[in-house]
C-alpha cells in the first residue's frame, strides 16, 4: 500500500510516498483480493482482445479506493488506476534506487530483510518461469495436429508456393539434431488428390 508524501498528489516510487506492506492474505483487503481474483482477472486478456494468450508472469495491477472514508470493506468499490508488465520494480528493493540525494545507491543498500523477502518473491517467480517453459517443451514434442504447419522452419522456404493444408502428424525439429537432413514431397497437380500417395491434406 503506498501513498503520496504529505502535500503530494503522487505516490510513485522515488517521490517520498509512504510504503505499507501486506501479505495476500490481508484480511483488510481480502474482499477485494478474491473479487480481482476469481471474477475480474480472467476477463482482463480477453479485454485487451488477447483472449488466447496467458497473463504476463510478472506484472502489477494499481488499485485506487474510490469509496467514502467509513466504507464497510466488503462495499468498497475499488478502481484500476494501471497495469504494467514492462517496468516493473520490486518495492523493497527501493533502497538501490539512485536519486538526487542517494547517486551511489546500489544493491547493499537494501536492508537483510528486506533482502529476504525480495528473493522470496524471485524465487516464486523463477519458479513459475521453469513451469511455463517445461509445459511448453512439451507443447512442441507433440505432433502436429491440424492446422499446425512445423515444415515451416528453420530453413527458410517462404518463396515456395505452400499446397499443403497442415502437417498433421509431423513432429518437431529435434532440439539437437545430429544430421542435417531434409524431406521433400511433391504434389502433382494434374494427379487427383497431388498423386496416388497423398492424404487429404496434401502431404
Amino acid at each position: 500500500h503506498k501513498k503520496p508524501k504529505e502535500g503530494g498528489i503522487s505516490a510513485v516510487g522515488g517521490t517520498g510516498s509512504i510504503y505499507t506492506y501486506y501479505g495476500p492474505k490481508e484480511k483488510k483487503f481480502a474482499n477485494l483480493t478474491k473479487s480481482f481474483a476469481t471474477t475480474d482477472l480472467p476477463k482482463i486478456m480477453p479485454a485487451l482482445g488477447l483472449g488466447d494468450e496467458p497473463i504476463p508472469l510478472w506484472w502489477t495491477s494499481d488499485f485506487i479506493n474510490s469509496s467514502p472514508p467509513g466504507t464497510d470493506a466488503k462495499d468498497e468499490k475499488w478502481i484500476v488506476g494501471e497495469f504494467n508488465c514492462s517496468c516493473v520494480g520490486i518495492s523493497k528493493c527501493l533502497a538501490a534506487y539512485c536519486k538526487d540525494d542517494t547517486p551511489n545507491a546500489c544493491y547493499t543498500d537494501i536492508a537483510k530483510k528486506d533482502l529476504a523477502d525480495v528473493k522470496k518473491i524471485s524465487d516464486i517467480l523463477g519458479e513459475k518461469a521453469i513451469k511455463i517453459l517445461i509445459k511448453a517443451a512439451k507443447e512442441k514434442a507433440k505432433p502436429a495436429g491440424p492446422g499446425d504447419y512445423f515444415s515451416g522452419e528453420p530453413v527458410d522456404v517462404s518463396s515456395l508456393t505452400k499446397i499443403t493444408k497442415d502437417d498433421l502428424g509431423l513432429l518437431p525439429q529435434p532440439a539437437k539434431p545430429r544430421f542435417k537432413t531434409a524431406l521433400v514431397g511433391a504434389y502433382v497437380r494434374s494427379q487427383p488428390y497431388g498423386g496416388s500417395d497423398k492424404s487429404s491434406n496434401g502431404h
